[in-house]
């Protein structure tokens, strides 16, 4: 006799947990409990409609915990290449090691997802709230906005506060507190920034450059990728990076240089510069937005070789979680077992953004719910 299991959340986790549950325990009578009128929302929104899905570029310093990289590794792009064959959807990987969809469209996948739940005859409860759960003994009562429920298992893939229009809204950490759970502060993350420095000039430029992450006077991480300038401050996939590792260090002093010529030898824009007039160097190699933004900020402690090189931004504030790809923080990792079971309370399950993991853009984080679910639904 198969194992009754509800899973609260019917995002990309908790999909993943139920077919491979399904598939491997065919006995199992599994039932989600989902909070919105649709599910798998959020997965429409990744990879800018693409589904940037995995990446076939792993180390071990691309997640927050070593155990958050130990498991992605377990499960990595060749599994998640071989999952998705096994429902029917080809995957194609980029130069750079980026995995979508061969269709280029994130509605492949919630498409193929939900196919197989249907298929597997998975039960779905849309537009109802958990409002708690109670175990006892064995089995677990679980409490919603419209019924009880019993279950030998339960699976809290709720994710976290990020992207509150595509569903995500933090109501399971008051829950989870009320257990006895350890939540690290919930933050944004993968997000603009605002900073101090006055960018409306720049409002629209985009750059490839290198930025250095400063905290504290000392180099937390140094990236090279897309910069886009906003209104009221930074935003590009390279900014979005920094921002999650910004989001443990809030209340330090933090700053962004950027180098905007990355690609120049320092010689020979040394050289250049003291060869030629302000105007020919800025006119050669930027955009005149900047260049405009540049002579603005020459100051007898800020030459061009300085500005052009390393230029100074002071992180204010993150942008909302309205902004936000994921949250940074959730449920702390040494409360769950390596297979994802509790530490505190017997067959409850986490998987997903409700823990305390996370990685930068590229598909990392799909990756970890991926990883996360399939290791817990073993």
């Amino acid at each position: 006799m198969g194992m009754k299991i509800i899973v609260i959340g019917l995002g990309y986790s908790g999909a993943i947990y139920a077919i491979n549950r399904k598939m491997n325990h065919p006995s199992d009578d599994i039932m989600f409990i989902e909070h919105l009128d649709k599910p798998l929302k959020k997965v429409l929104a990744t990879g800018n409609g693409k589904c940037n899905i995995a990446n076939s570029i792993l180390n071990k310093d691309i997640y927050n915990d070593p155990f958050v990289f130990e498991t992605v590794s377990k499960h990595n792009h060749r599994e998640i290449i071989n999952f998705y064959d096994k429902l029917g959807l080809s995957l194609t990987t980029t130069e750079d090691g980026y995995l979508y969809p061969t269709s280029k469209a994130a509605t492949s996948v919630r498409n193929i997802l939900l196919k197989k739940l249907e298929e597997l005859k998975i039960k779905v409860h849309l537009s109802e709230e958990l409002v708690n759960y109670r175990l006892h003994g064995d089995h677990i009562e679980v409490v919603t906005s419209i019924d009880n429920y019993d279950c030998d298992r339960l699976v809290i893939s709720a994710g976290g506060n990020a992207s509150p229009k595509l569903g995500s809204n933090g109501v399971i950490y008051t829950i989870l507190e009320d257990h006895k759970y350890e939540i690290d502060r919930i933050r944004e993350g993968l997000c603009p920034i605002y900073t101090k420095e006055d960018t409306r000039i720049l409002d629209g430029v985009r750059i490839s450059g290198a930025v250095t992450l400063l905290v504290n006077n000392k180099v937390t991480n140094v990236e090279r990728g897309e910069i886009l300038f906003k209104n009221k401050g930074l935003s590009g996939i390279v900014i979005f990076n920094q921002s999650r590792l910004i989001a443990r260090h809030l209340g330090k002093n933090i700053r962004i240089l950027i180098d905007l010529l990355p690609d120049i030898s320092k010689g020979k824009l040394r050289e250049e510069i003291d060869k030629y007039s302000s105007d020919y160097v800025l006119d050669k190699y930027l955009d005149p937005k900047i260049k405009a933004y540049i002579l603005a900020r020459i100051d007898k402690n800020h030459d061009l070789f300085d500005l052009l090189t390393s230029l100074e931004f002071t992180f204010y504030k993150l942008y909302d979680f309205e902004f936000s790809q994921i949250s940074v923080g959730g449920i702390k990792l040494r409360d769950i077992k390596p297979n994802f079971e509790s530490r505190i309370e017997r067959n409850i399950y986490f998987i997903g953004e409700v823990l305390d993991a996370d990685g930068p853009c590229g598909g990392y984080n799909l990756m970890w719910a991926f990883a996360s679910a399939i290791e817990a639904s073993k």
